[in-house]
């Protein structure tokens, strides 16, 4: 990827997180803004995000302007935080605590500081530094964070109390931070990890964790997911999706939707093809989902399509009762041929027994 190309991806990557991190707050419901002073390292000066060329073991102080146009003081919570790839197949820059990817050598948190809060006086702006200690150790790619910056919760609550917003709305900005410290490219490589049943805002769900294990950045990749049960030739459930991007080092669970369909217990397969622009992969997964997941899921799922009725088993009460009847006339059958042998048997003595008393009364005359 050439370096103008670069820079164009994260543009478009940061342009999105902008209103991402904001959860569709509109500019005029802020009250603060945000902006990045940019430093002598700047390697875009038309950017609104640092991207700095940096070097092994130098320490650099980047400086954010926060300016508070109401007629209150506000306090705004701040972290400089790692880039992550939610599960929504986007570069994430808004969460302070995220588990380190075992691909990842630095994160941007672990060499990022900055203070926790900051308090606004009314009509004024205050510079926050964020400090930036590189490890002594030089690095290919990309480090990639943002510096987010949020109205404490409960002053934004106050604030929308009157206004009809809905207090799930958080007021905030990012800015993010691109650091490299060469021009050696480095391609992404996409590893596929666990993958298992699951359960998303009350759908069942098949989870495929995919992995970015370099420390390049993904500008549009694609995804192709089939699920196929048992030994079935035609995918029961599948998910396409494109556009999608991926922060350095980092991994996002995937999902097929079953589409308010229960699960059903046995031996499953996924076939998943991705592609960034330049590479192709590939992979099959078998798995199995036991009937204790079937029973947990489908218990918690929601609009699931009612149980059919259960019907009387006419068939098999016919079936037994047919079956009985054979029994019972062949034991009447079986027991009528041995009285009529019985009977003569009996005939045949008694036949015998008369033809010996007419024979006897016959002499005797």
């Amino acid at each position: 990827m050439t370096k103008s190309r670069l820079k164009k991806a994260f543009a478009l990557i940061l342009f999105f997180i902008s209103f991402v991190a904001g959860h569709n707050v509109y500019a005029n419901e802020m009250d603060f803004s945000v902006r990045a002073i940019l430093p002598e390292n700047q390697r875009s000066q038309d950017a609104s995000y640092f991207d700095l060329r940096v070097t092994p073991g130098q320490k650099q102080t980047l400086d954010i302007e926060l300016t508070n146009d109401t007629d209150r003081d506000i306090t705004v919570v701040t972290s400089a935080n790692s880039a992550i790839t939610n599960d929504n197949g986007i570069a994430d820059y808004s969460h302070k605590k995220t588990k380190k990817d075992p691909s990842a050598a630095i994160t941007f948190s672990e060499i990022a500081q900055m203070p926790e809060e900051i308090v606004l006086a009314k009509k004024s702006k205050k510079i926050v530094e964020c400090i930036i200690t590189m490890p002594e150790k030089s690095f290919d790619g990309y480090v990639l964070g943002g510096l987010y910056f949020e109205q404490k919760k409960d002053e934004a609550e106050e604030t929308n109390k009157n206004e009809a917003v809905a207090i799930g709305n958080r007021f905030s900005y990012v800015v993010g931070v691109l650091l490299s410290e060469t021009d050696q490219e480095v391609r992404p490589e996409l590893a596929l990890n666990e993958v298992k049943a699951d359960q998303f805002n009350g759908n069942n769900i098949v989870t495929m964790n995919i992995q970015n294990k370099q420390s390049a950045m993904i500008k549009k990749l694609q995804v192709d997911a089939k699920l196929y049960y048992e030994q079935e030739k035609k995918p029961r459930y599948e998910n396409h999706q494109e556009a999608l991007t991926m922060a350095p080092n980092t991994n996002f669970n995937y999902r097929i939707d079953l589409k308010e369909q229960p699960f059903v217990a046995g031996n499953y397969t996924v076939k998943i093809k991705a592609n960034d622009g330049y590479k192709d992969w590939t992979w099959e997964r078998k798995f199995d989902i036991k009937e204790k997941e079937v029973k947990k899921y489908n218990a918690t799922a929601v609009n699931l399509p009612p149980e059919p009725k259960k019907q009387f088993p006419w068939v098999i009460v016919i079936s037994v009762g047919i079956g009985l009847l054979i029994v019972i006339i062949g034991i009447i059958y079986y027991f009528k041929q041995k009285m009529k042998k019985t009977q003569q048997v009996h005939q045949e003595k008694y036949d015998e027994l008369k033809k010996n008393l007419d024979q006897l009364n016959e002499k005797e005359k």
